[in-house]
């Protein structure tokens, strides 16, 4: 699945249950809006499994969230070429029963 990052670097990924999951499920390309020429890396730390891709000349993180990603994952994109610059992507990884707990609490505190 294609997904960008919204206007505050954030980007939700949905996974399945590891009993309902196939082999293809879950893949996501987070596209990279490359600022200029340059190379690009993910700084470390970064969730195992992560990789750069390139596809029809655009610039991707491909991943593929396992059960135990779940939770919050702040990234780092570093773009290097004349000038060094970076950019923050917040990866929010969920499935639909932590989302449904989630969106319950709130309706309960309001």
């Amino acid at each position: 699945m294609h997904v960008q990052p919204d206007e505050e670097g954030k980007v939700f990924l949905k996974i399945q249950n590891p009993s309902d999951r196939e082999s293809t499920d879950d893949i996501y390309m987070i596209e990279i809006k490359r600022p200029y020429i340059c190379h690009i890396s993910i700084k470390k730390p970064h969730p195992a499994g992560m990789k750069l891709i390139k596809r029809d000349g655009d610039d991707y993180i491909k991943w593929r969230p396992q059960w135990h990603d779940i939770g919050v994952h702040p990234i780092t994109v570093v773009f290097e070429g004349r000038q060094i610059s970076e950019q923050q992507i917040t990866i929010y990884v969920y499935n639909k029963e932590l989302l449904e707990e989630q969106q319950q609490e709130q309706s309960d505190n309001n």
